[in-house]
């Protein structure tokens, strides 16, 4: 489980007289598929074509978002986005329809935690189960990652090619902190001495087999207006302890310890 995190965000959202929009917001796409969700969100919202929507990210000037960490960037700019069309609504029925020649915009914003009387009242998480299957060399303690699942309610689902995306690169950097990343500290002097990527390992494509996300449909009411979570967190969540789990169930050794190596599981193999 993960905490669903709400923090303060704002984003403008602009119709031009030709009916197209703009969606404004200083958030980043770090590639987790911003751009796309927030069109989707909007066009749905407004009623229009997805082509007719262009956003805009990462300008300072403007509108300030919760920024895209922690889980953050989904399930607060697309809530903004969603009430500043729902403004821009409001502005068009007052309008009788019409699109003024200089065009309308509207600014939509949620407050943090402790303005919502939702994350007040109610524990609010996303929730996950991960299953991974491992081999172990019984001479060398070689671990080898066989294949892994998981499977993922996150609320409303926006796009679910970017979050099924978002989900299998966590369980991959999951697999790569429970078996590989190490930053070994040289105690004298409080300098890293594995300072470079022989030292410090990650994973190549050798090293992650099949991987799979499956995510549940759902809506969470006590969330947000709009039903959706934060689906970058939970992936990772779990990754490791199920990695630690196989190794256990194939060695009988528990490793509390990341990452997982030779060493740590050498003592515990057959004879």
């Amino acid at each position: 489980m993960y905490e669903h995190i709400q923090g303060e965000t704002a984003a403008l959202v602009r119709l031009a007289p030709d009916g197209t929009a703009t969606v404004q917001s200083d958030m980043t796409d770090i590639g987790t598929g911003t751009y796309t969700t927030l069109s989707q969100v909007a066009a749905d919202a407004l009623d229009i074509p997805i082509e007719r929507v262009r956003v805009q990210l990462g300008s300072s000037e403007f509108p300030q978002s919760g920024g895209s960490v922690a889980s953050w960037g989904a399930g607060n700019s697309s809530n903004a986005v969603y009430r500043a069309c729902e403004a821009l609504r409001e502005q068009l029925r007052a309008n009788r329809g019409r699109i003024p020649a200089k065009g309308l915009e509207a600014t939509g914003s949620i407050g943090g935690p402790f303005d919502d009387p939702n994350h007040q009242a109610f524990s609010i998480h996303t929730y996950g189960a991960q299953f991974a299957e491992v081999g172990v060399d019984v001479d060398t303690g070689e671990i080898r990652l066989r294949r892994m699942v998981g499977v993922f309610s996150v609320g409303r689902v926006l796009n679910a090619k970017t979050a099924r995306s978002q989900l299998i690169g966590a369980m991959t950097w999951g697999a790569s902190h429970a078996l590989l990343e190490e930053a070994v500290m040289d105690p004298r002097t409080g300098a890293f001495v594995n300072r470079d990527l022989a030292g410090y390992l990650v994973p190549v494509h050798a090293d992650i087999p099949e991987i799979d996300a499956v995510t549940l449909d759902g809506y969470d009411d006590k969330a947000n207006a709009y039903g959706v979570k934060g689906a970058g967190e939970i992936g990772v969540a779990g990754a490791g302890a199920a990695i630690a789990n196989a190794v256990f169930n194939a060695t009988g050794v528990r490793v509390r310890e990341f990452p997982i190596t030779l060493e740590k599981v050498l003592s515990g193999l057959p004879g």
